[in-house]
């Protein structure tokens, strides 16, 4: 240990370093050689009026109302004086405990939640004073004589006292903040943003991992679940839990009070009677299907994508929807039902054609005449995914008698195709829809010619 290492504050001598935040460090100190050591928080600002030295006073003031409560970690001693000096700065003594991730490496997940059980006990005890921590997360949780327990209150809300967080400033420890505490910490309700902190450190705990994911954590996230990382015959009850606790929307997070009651359930479940424990098999499986769960969720996705194309190919067409009903009242508009646009217009099984994903079909219709011989106008399109991934649309104008095979007009697109998707699907829709309006006018002349020259007589049926 270096000279620098031993130097002196007030009565201590400072030994090793245990940790470091942005307004203070923490070091191993004693008085005397003989004494019991203990952890010396020395806060790092020498101005009294600015936010990081009210804070400090604040969580010894905090730790000073709670002495003897069980399940914090307790104030030893303190010092707040009027003009702190790099000779004399403020400082606050605490036991050395042990954080809580080196106390529960290589333990049993029942005991990960008994720790996290009686860390939400804790907590629920304080937001029932109204009061919130902030800054749940593994560092700031300790084992101490045989006891699981919080520490560093810097952040702590307390009713009817002066908010010291300034306007747009988040607050809270990175990677375990809910989305409000960034956004309005100042405005927001800091007893679910403890939830969601708290529901982080519980999944950072059993998985062993050191940092969570980001937002929220819904139940069976592949390769991110406790169920995946920590195999056990419970691990999904506990996924569950963190998915409540992650909800976006805070007033949709469980209160504290019933974590702390769910966690403590949680250790009964285990005692039930034996059941087939697949975990550890589940976990190699979804590991073994990665590739195909993986192209389950592309095929998803394409379908999504596709929805968006249909509704985009809706918009394009409704000014061709537009037209026919400005010419027949009554026309029938995007029909689902036509067989002859189920028939020519999809992709037929033969030898070596692409399977169809998902298939959409639409029909709009015009026609004159007595409805034992009418003559009709026939607008349709398609919309295909293939397996493949492509988008295919089709389309087609037909005007002639129902149910006889001569036409006085047929027309039908190839198909135009582009990856679903992507800008060259937009531009594959307004371009066959181009053409769908060029094909329907000369479609419309066709209809409107053989109505007036081939006009039935009024008494025809």
């Amino acid at each position: 240990m270096t000279a620098t290492e031993h130097r002196k504050v007030g009565p201590w001598t400072l030994g090793s370093r245990l940790g470091e935040g942005g307004n203070a460090v923490v070091r191993e100190a004693w008085r005397q050689p003989a004494d019991q050591h203990l952890a010396l928080k020395v806060l790092k600002s020498s101005k009294v009026g600015k936010e990081p030295y009210r804070r400090f006073v604040r969580e010894i003031e905090f730790l000073r109302s709670k002495e003897g409560l069980q399940g914090i970690l307790p104030l030893l001693d303190a010092n707040l004086p009027d003009r702190p000096t790099k000779a004399d700065p403020a400082w606050l003594a605490m036991p050395i405990a042990v954080p809580i991730e080196e106390a529960l490496e290589g333990q049993p997940l029942e005991q990960v939640v008994e720790a996290v059980s009686q860390i939400a006990g804790t907590l629920a005890g304080l937001h029932r004073e109204s009061i919130a921590h902030r800054d749940i997360k593994p560092g700031n949780l300790y084992e101490w004589h045989g006891s699981w327990v919080v520490g560093d209150f810097g952040l702590v809300a307390i009713p009817d006292v002066e908010e010291l967080t300034r306007n747009g400033r988040p607050v809270g420890p990175a990677h375990f903040m809910p989305y409000e505490m960034i956004v309005n910490a100042s405005g927001a309700d800091p007893m679910p943003a403890d939830v969601y902190s708290l529901s982080k450190s519980l999944w950072v705990l059993a998985t062993g991992q050191h940092f969570p994911p980001e937002g929220h954590q819904p139940a069976g996230t592949r390769q991110l679940s406790i169920a995946d990382l920590r195999p056990h015959a419970l691990s999904n009850r506990l996924d569950v839990l963190v998915d409540r606790c992650t909800n976006i929307h805070p007033e949709m997070r469980p209160p504290m009070s019933e974590v702390a009651a769910d966690l403590k359930s949680w250790r009964q479940l285990s005692a039930e009677a034996p059941r087939l424990d697949v975990s550890e098999i589940a976990a190699r499986l979804r590991a073994g299907m990665a590739e195909e769960l993986t192209e389950e969720e592309n095929q998803a996705e394409r379908k999504e994508q596709a929805y968006a194309a249909i509704r985009r190919l809706q918009e394009l067409m409704a000014p061709l929807n537009e037209a026919l009903a400005s010419l027949r009242p009554g026309a029938e508009l995007d029909r689902q039902d036509d067989k002859q646009t189920q028939s020519l217009l999809r992709t037929h099984g033969h030898m070596g054609a692409p399977p169809a994903a998902f298939r959409w079909q639409r029909c709009s219709r015009i026609w004159t005449g007595p409805i034992h011989h009418r003559f009709v106008l026939k607008m349709s399109r398609s919309l295909e995914l293939l397996e493949s991934g492509e988008l295919v649309l089709r389309t087609m104008v037909d005007v002639g008698y129902e149910q006889v095979m001569q036409t006085e007009y047929h027309w039908r697109s190839g198909e135009w195709t582009a990856p679903v998707g992507g800008i060259q699907a937009e531009k594959m829709l307004e371009d066959g829809v181009a053409e769908l309006a060029e094909k329907l006018k000369e479609g419309i002349e066709a209809f409107v010619g053989h109505a007036i020259r081939d006009k039935p007589p009024a008494d025809a049926g």
